[in-house]
């Protein structure tokens, strides 16, 4: 099978778990013996040539300097950067000459382009692990999904949305980010639930997440076919020696606390730095935690949340309990997870977290947020803990509960690690392959 992946990104440029995705799956298929070439931007500047695939990095991306800037062109600007990319695709395309395109993250490219990838007469099947698509096509209604659901109070139900939610105060890094990215402006009432899908595709769609076909439906998408696959991940069996116990802390008297992630608003460590002061410490001391300390480990890409992220660690009472550390490459995630207690996954609006599932299946008790495909993984005090997004007092509840008990941390810790060992990455390809054969 000869398959043109597009995506927005491509290693070596990366930002998230999404473009990292992709590169593992382009491989893997080029592995197994199907023809890859793959289309992508030269954001970031890197080069790099991978084994059995052609790489093109010819699109261009409506960004600012970075990727959590807006873009500033012109009008003109905007129509010469979007026929570049046609034509980018058209070359790809006679390049290529693909049964199928597969196609990823297209945030930061215009509608213009999603048409011309609709009208290439190729079967087309869109990886929706994200709301790209919504943002292209509704983004009005993603940006008060965003302001009643995310960074508002009111819970997601597809079949019913909710009443909007008071707006809150202006928001930094990423939320403002999507202002400026989505038009027109939200208007200050909810869109009226949706009976009948505004968007019939001619595109197959594949959902990382039941979340993310749920988001997709209410926002009125439906698509030629349609078929959930949860995002896998890499596990290597260890021997049991070497998972630590959680029955007792990894150092005497001393809770670990553990954020790994993108330092973006969205997932949520300021929430993480509120719940240290609202901890029952009298309690935890009296199951022989004396001293809490919490690490925040991740990228600093996004001034504007470190801004925000570093005031409010200076204005805790608790910040000597903090440590900010830079991101860990893959494999030694393992050690990090076994050097802490509790991992923390805090995140207000999440897909499918393919760290979540690490997390879990290496062996480290984790407390997660009720958002998005989170409950898909973390089932609430069977593999983890659950807690309210953004409510700090409920996540020090959870970190309560989790100290104070070493029997729970232990049983959270086995069950997770059985649950975990279902998301694995050959099952995931097996299923993809299936999906993209199916439309040709």
């Amino acid at each position: 099978m000869k398959i043109l992946f597009v995506s927005n990104l491509y290693p070596p440029n990366v930002v998230g778990g999404y473009e990292r995705l992709c590169f593992e799956v382009a491989s893997a298929m080029a592995e197994a013996g199907h023809e890859v070439t793959v289309l992508t931007s030269s954001f970031g500047g890197k080069v790099a040539d991978y084994p059995r695939q052609t790489v093109l990095r010819t699109l261009r991306l409506m960004v600012g300097e970075n990727i959590y800037s807006p873009w500033t062109g012109t009008e003109a600007d905007r129509d010469a950067l979007n026929a570049g990319n046609v034509a980018a695709l058209d070359a790809a395309l006679d390049q290529a000459r693909p049964d199928v395109i597969f196609a990823w993250n297209l945030f930061f490219l215009h509608p213009v382009f999603l048409g011309a990838l609709e009208a290439t007469g190729r079967p087309v099947v869109m990886m929706l692990t994200d709301n790209w698509l919504i943002n292209m096509r509704e983004g009005q209604w993603m940006g008060e999904f965003f302001r009643d659901h995310v960074f508002g109070d009111k819970p997601f139900d597809p079949a019913q949305p909710a009443e909007p939610a008071p707006v809150r105060p202006a928001p930094t890094g990423v939320k403002a980010w999507l202002r400026a990215l989505l038009h027109p402006a939200p208007s200050p009432s909810h869109p009226p639930p949706v009976r009948e899908p505004r968007h019939r595709l001619g595109a197959s769609a594949i959902f990382g997440a039941e979340f993310m076909r749920d988001l997709h439906h209410a926002a009125g998408f439906r698509f030629r076919r349609e078929v959930v696959v949860h995002n896998g991940v890499h596990q290597s069996p260890r021997p049991a020696a070497e998972y630590r116990d959680r029955t007792s802390t990894v150092q005497p008297g001393e809770l670990r606390l553990l954020f790994a992630g993108r330092l973006v608003d969205l997932k949520g460590a300021d929430t993480a730095v509120d719940a240290l002061a609202q901890l029952d410490r009298e309690a935890l001391r009296r199951a022989g935690i004396e001293r809490v300390r919490l690490t925040l480990l991740g990228d600093t890409q996004d001034e504007n949340y470190l801004r925000l992220l570093n005031d409010r660690i200076a204005a805790s009472p608790f910040a000597h309990e903090i440590e900010r550390r830079e991101p860990v490459a893959h494999d030694a995630l393992f050690a990090l997870f076994q050097d802490h207690d509790v991992y923390l996954f805090p995140s207000l609006y999440e897909p499918f977290s393919l760290t979540l599932i690490h997390a879990l299946a290496e062996g480290i008790p984790t407390i997660a947020s009720r958002a998005g495909g989170n409950t898909e993984i973390v089932r609430d005090n069977e593999t983890g803990l659950l807690f309210r997004k953004g409510d700090a007092a409920d996540l020090a509840r959870a970190i309560n509960r989790m100290g104070a008990d070493g029997a729970l941390r232990q049983r959270l810790m086995l069950r997770g690690q059985a649950v975990a060992a279902e998301f694995t990455f050959a099952r995931m390809i097996g299923q993809m392959e299936e999906a993209l054969r199916a439309p040709s």
